[in-house]
């Protein structure tokens, strides 16, 4: 059976949250998280909960595909996780243009006093539908 992939959109103060269904086709925003105290928590129940196996991290990098310090931010976040749930496989990508992305799609879509609460977890669609095509060309 297959296990499916979640996606965080790691932010300061909220995550946005993504899930594929099992067969790694589709990607499904979830409600945005706070980043507090109770994160590592839930997002364990969220693997748990969606039967999930790898989860992916989008990575800042700058424009010029360095990494700075939101980077280094992300990756201890990573870290932690990592420390909370040993067992789940993480692999970061490429963030760049998720969040512009996000904002033209929620701008089409979406009412402007909706959009703020949605951008996080839709950003993390963004973030997990280029890794699942990575994986399908792959």
């Amino acid at each position: 059976m297959n296990k499916r992939v979640l996606a965080l959109d790691v932010g300061n103060k909220r995550i946005g949250v993504a899930y594929s269904d099992p067969l790694g086709i589709s990607a499904n925003p979830l409600p945005p998280i706070q980043n507090d105290e109770k994160v590592f928590g839930k997002i364990k129940q969220l693997i748990d909960q969606y039967d999930v196996g790898i989860v992916v991290i989008g990575l800042p990098l700058t424009l010029k595909g360095e990494e700075g310090e939101q980077a280094k931010i992300t990756r201890e976040f990573a870290q932690k996780l990592k420390e909370h749930i040993p067992d789940v496989d993480i692999v970061f990508v490429d963030e760049r243009f998720t969040t512009t992305l996000a904002e033209r799609h929620l701008r089409e879509t979406t009412k402007k006093s909706k959009r703020k609460q949605k951008i996080d977890s839709v950003s993390a669609v963004y973030i997990l539908k280029s890794y699942l095509d990575s994986k399908s060309m792959g």
